[in-house]
């Protein structure tokens, strides 16, 4: 059965075009906060963990990445929740963002609980996903940076082929500064000029 193509009437196509043009000017309104907390939350656990395993933790050097959920979560909430209350309009575009994050963050927990009990490097298939997210994020929001971060982060998971397990939390954090921190930076520094 053929979907039928849904005509707008001159409100909703109005609409859309004043969303069209407000992203154009201020990018879904991102501001690289994400980013920036999940970058520095990545790399303070991969650092962490790696210092761990060459300290003869073992399997105890995982405990690192418990701190990240326990702040990132409920941080990332509290920002866009009073983000959500700041804007009133409803931007289709921002939803299809918002949509894309949250994807990632459920596929994100099942790589990772595949990982565990398959007992397989996780850090190659959180790259990847990240990677996905950031470089459609990139092109969503057209800032090309996080386009070329997302490519940073799937050649940190193409680069884990080719070391051993034990260094993939240096690679990951190597990753994630290219991949997030300096696209969240310049995100945030673009959006701070767009605020004077």
């Amino acid at each position: 059965m053929e979907q039928e193509e849904k005509v707008l009437n001159p409100q909703e196509s109005l609409r859309v075009i004043r969303e069209t043009i407000d992203l154009a000017k201020r990018g879904v309104g991102e501001s690289g906060f994400q980013f920036l907390l999940w970058g520095w939350l990545v790399v303070a656990a991969s650092l962490a963990e790696y210092y761990m395993l060459v300290h003869g933790y073992g399997v105890r050097a995982h405990l690192a990445w418990i701190l990240m959920p326990v702040v990132g979560v409920p941080a990332s909430m509290i920002y866009e929740w009073r983000r959500g209350r700041k804007q009133k309009e409803r931007n289709t575009v921002r939803e299809w963002y918002g949509y894309l994050w949250l994807g990632f963050g459920i596929s994100l927990i099942l790589a990772l609980v595949t990982s565990i009990l398959r007992q397989a490097p996780p850090v190659p298939m959180v790259l990847i996903l990240a990677g996905f997210a950031t470089f459609l994020s990139g092109i969503l929001i057209r800032f090309r940076p996080l386009v070329f971060g997302g490519i940073v982060l799937w050649a940190g998971a193409a680069l884990c082929i080719a070391v051993a397990v034990r260094e993939h939390s240096l690679v990951e954090a190597g990753a994630i500064v290219l991949g997030y921190l300096v696209p969240g930076y310049l995100l945030n520094q673009k959006a701070r000029k767009n605020h004077v």
